[in-house]
Parts: C-alpha cells; sequence; structure tokens
C-alpha cells in the first residue's frame, strides 16, 4: 500500500504519482472547508424559516468557527499523540455525523449542535493538512501547493453561493449537509489507503484538558458577542475573552505538553513573525468580511449579487497572485514579495476606506483588489515560512496552529467590529429597506474600515523583521 513517503526527485511535481495522493487531499480539504464556511450565509434563512428561532441564527455562524479553533488548536498535539492516519479518519468520520444529523434535524437546536461538529471536524482536517504537508512534501512544492489552495478558496468563494443556492430552491437546505457525505467517503479511501502510519510515542503526558477549557470560554463568549447590541456590554465582553486568550496562551507558553510552538508571536525568529503577520492580517480582514457588502449596498443601491462579487474581487485577485508568487525561487525574492504583499494589504484596506468615505465605487473596486494582491503575494509564503523555519520539534504543533491562529484572528476581530460599529453609529438612520443609512455606511462605515487598517499596518511592520537566514530555525529535508 502506497504512503505519503515518496523519494523527492525534481521532475515530481503535485500531480506526479509520488504527490499525487498529498494533492487530492489537499483538493478535498480545502474545498470542504471553504464550502462549508461561505455555505451558511446562503442557507441560514431558509434553515430559520423552516425550523423557526432567528434570534439564534448567529450561533449557526459562531459554534463553527469555535469548533473549527478548538479543533485545530489540538491537531498537532493529538497528531504527535495517535499519529494522523486515525485523527484524520474520526475527523472524516465527525464531519459526516455533524452533516447527516444537520440534514435530518428537525429543529434549529439540533442544526447548530450539527455546525458545531462540523467546525470541529473542518477545524481537525484544515490543521491535519498543513501538518501533512509540513511533513512529507518537499519544500520546493510548498509555494505552488499554497497557491493551489488559494485557487480553491476562490472558486468556493464564486462557486458556493449558486451551488448551495440552486440545491436550497430545487431541493431543500439540508441537501447542503448532506452534500458532504460522497466528500466524506473520498476523504476515508485517501486517508486509508494513502496517510502513513505514524508511530505512537510509548506515554503521553496528561492532556492538557484545563487549558482547552479556557480557551473554549473564551471564545464562547466573543461568539456571544454577536448578539449583543449595547455598547458597554459588549466591550465587557470582548474585554474578558481578550484576558481568557492571554491567560491561556501564558499558561500554555509556560507548559511542557503546549499546544502552540514556543516564542509564538516573537520578532526573534522568522516563525515568530510570520506567525504575528498572519494573526494580524485575518484581524484586518474581520470588518471588510463582515460589513462590507452592506455597505456597498448602502452607499450605491448595489444587488446583493453585485455587492457580492465586488467583494469577491479580493479573492480573485488573491488567487492571480498566489500563483505568481509560486513561481519564486530565490529566497531572498521570496522576502520581497512578502514585505510587498503586506504593504499592499494596509494600503488596499487604506484605499478602500478612502474611497467610501469619498463615494468612489472604482476607488472602492481598486482597494479590494490591491488586499487581494497583497494577500496572494504574502499569505503562502508566510506560510511556507512557519513550515520550513519552525524547530523541528515543534512542526507538527506550528504547522497545525496556522489555521486556529487566522480563525482566532477572524473571531476576535468580529466581535471589535461590532464594538467599534456600535460606537460610530454604523447602524443608527437606516431605512426599512436597507441594512445602513447612506450617510452612516459612508462616515462610520468609513471609519470602521479606518480604524481596522492599524491591523495591516501592523502586520506589514512584522514582516519587515523577516530575514534571510534565521538563526533558531532547524534545517529541514526536501523529502519526507
Amino acid at each position: 500500500m502506497t504512503e505519503f513517503a515518496p523519494h523527492d526527485r525534481s521532475e515530481n511535481g503535485l500531480f506526479s504519482n509520488a504527490f499525487l495522493p498529498l494533492t487530492l487531499v489537499n483538493i478535498l480539504v480545502v474545498l470542504s472547508h471553504a464550502v462549508n464556511g461561505y455555505v451558511t450565509a446562503v442557507i441560514a434563512p431558509s434553515i430559520v424559516l423552516g425550523l423557526g428561532g432567528a434570534q439564534y441564527m448567529f450561533w449557526l455562524f459562531a459554534l463553527y468557527q469555535v469548533g473549527s479553533i478548538c479543533a485545530g488548536i489540538v491537531a498537532g498535539n493529538f497528531k504527535l499523540r495517535f499519529g494522523t492516519r486515525p485523527i484524520f479518519i474520526s475527523a472524516s468520520l465527525l464531519l459526516a455525523a455533524g452533516s447527516t444529523i444537520g440534514g435530518i434535524a428537525d429543529n434549529l437546536t439540533i442544526v447548530i449542535f450539527a455546525r458545531g461538529i462540523q467546525g470541529l471536524s473542518e477545524g481537525m482536517l484544515i490543521s491535519l493538512l498543513y501538518v501533512a504537508l509540513s511533513d512529507h512534501l518537499p519544500q520546493r512544492l510548498l509555494p505552488r501547493m499554497m497557491a493551489l489552495s488559494s485557487t480553491l478558496w476562490s472558486v468556493a468563494a464564486a462557486a458556493t453561493p449558486a451551488l448551495a443556492g440552486t440545491l436550497t430552491q430545487f431541493v431543500s437546505w439540508r441537501a447542503a449537509f448532506l452534500f458532504n457525505l460522497p466528500l466524506v467517503g473520498l476523504l476515508l479511501v485517501l486517508a486509508v489507503s494513502f496517510l502513513p502510519k505514524t508511530e505512537r510515542p510509548s506515554e503521553n503526558p496528561p492532556f492538557p484538558l484545563k487549558r482547552l477549557v479556557l480557551l473554549l470560554a473564551a471564545l464562547l463568549i466573543v461568539g456571544f458577542a454577536g448578539q449583543v447590541q449595547d455598547l458597554v456590554l459588549l466591550g465587557a465582553i470582548i474585554a474578558l475573552a481578550s484576558v481568557l486568550l492571554v491567560a491561556f496562551a501564558t499558561f500554555d507558553q509556560k507548559a511542557v505538553e503546549r499546544f502552540m510552538p514556543p516564542n509564538l508571536f516573537s520578532l526573534k525568529t522568522n516563525m515568530g513573525r510570520a506567525f504575528l503577520a498572519l494573526g494580524l492580517f485575518a484581524l484586518g480582514s474581520s470588518a471588510t468580511n463582515i460589513y462590507m457588502v452592506a455597505i456597498l449596498q448602502s452607499v450605491w443601491d448595489l444587488t446583493p449579487l453585485t455587492a457580492g462579487y465586488t467583494v469577491a474581487l479580493i479573492a480573485f485577485s488573491w488567487t492571480v497572485f498566489a500563483w505568481m508568487s509560486n513561481n519564486i525561487k530565490d529566497e531572498h525574492r521570496r522576502l520581497i514579495s512578502i514585505k510587498l504583499g503586506s504593504a499592499a494589504i494596509f494600503a488596499g484596506y487604506l484605499i478602500a476606506a478612502i474611497g467610501i468615505s469619498q463615494g468612489l465605487y472604482l476607488v472602492v473596486t481598486a482597494g479590494l483588489i490591491a488586499i487581494g494582491a497583497g494577500f496572494g503575494s504574502s499569505s503562502p509564503l508566510l506560510r511556507q515560512t512557519i513550515m520550513t523555519q519552525s524547530p523541528s520539534e515543534h512542526k507538527s504543533i506550528a504547522s497545525g496552529a496556522m489555521a486556529p491562529i487566522q480563525f482566532t484572528g477572524a473571531v476576535v476581530g468580529a466581535a471589535m467590529a461590532g464594538f467599534i460599529a456600535l460606537a460610530l453609529g454604523l447602524f443608527e438612520g437606516a431605512d426599512s429597506g436597507k441594512v445602513f443609512s447612506p450617510e452612516a455606511a459612508k462616515s462610520a462605515g468609513a471609519g470602521l474600515l479606518f480604524v481596522f487598517t492599524l491591523f495591516p499596518a501592523l502586520g506589514f511592520l512584522a514582516s519587515l523583521q523577516l530575514s534571510q537566514s534565521d538563526s533558531t530555525a532547524q534545517p529541514t529535508k526536501d523529502a519526507a
């Protein structure tokens, strides 16, 4: 039985016999995670119409994210304890269970529970994927695989609304859940056939359950922030969740059995600088991800479809520039690409905010294209930096931590965006036919985006600290 342990040859590409199974796993996992992340926005109204409970609809989104983060955090730890294959198979079966439960549920509480199970499985799968790529893919192919992943995210962003809308209209919203079952079957075949049987350690230390509970409490509190409209209470919730997250990180860094690699956000290593940049860019994108479509509709009276595809310019531009950065072979030029891309992210958010404040639609689109170009030029290479320059004994944990760090940044950023939007008066004076009034969207909406440019600005400064040689990095082998 063939496993992911081929001898690398320079002519072997992603779709060669040597790496085709790993490439197929990447395609299936990324598409699954992207589609299941995007699909809720399309089917949530139909779920509520069919089952009721509109006041709890937010938890369809929040519990999925909480599950993804918690599972992603423990993925590297679980891989070291149990090996890749059993955890990957368990996560795939969990996805099948969550999808089945959601597809046959007769009340909203069960659907929300099913979304939480899906989040756990998807978070585990995407983090294990990064671990597998770090362990078994040659360094020279990492940029190509990251570029392929960017393309898959772009395809999912463009196709999921149409697919989910078609299934919901002509079949049922339940089909959007049950649609996962054939995919799970393919994942199981690949896992059983090709994933390596990792040797388990003879002894495992006690599982750090207390730290995981602390993280879960922080994330659930942040999730609850999405339903709070009182500014003081929302600020208190964000502050409490922040304290708990800092406590989790502090305890984890001092522990022997970690969920996160040591010196996670340290500016002394390329790994720490890359993690810091990824986290800051995730924070900075939150306001755009949540409010940009509604702002565009309110200021320029765009249809939901037009506004949605305007924001999708980020994904399309991201894909193009990810493929361009894939072709950079020289390490010095890769660093330049990361730094220029980070600058473009900051500049793009700033340009988009200026365009909204001045009512200039083409300026906003230029900003969104710049944001996507920046992410495409930097994000795949930042992930490659983490995979290749993490200390060898912490490589699995570091690779598995990339997705949950970004998800956590997005969740915390969403709560912060809600707080700032309330403080600036974004929700005041809206007509019945619009989410925001045009005046509030131009002033408060632009103000919100201006505030959130702080995070990509700091991410850009972190990227400037990346160096060509990292004395703390461990050498990595090109072949597994």
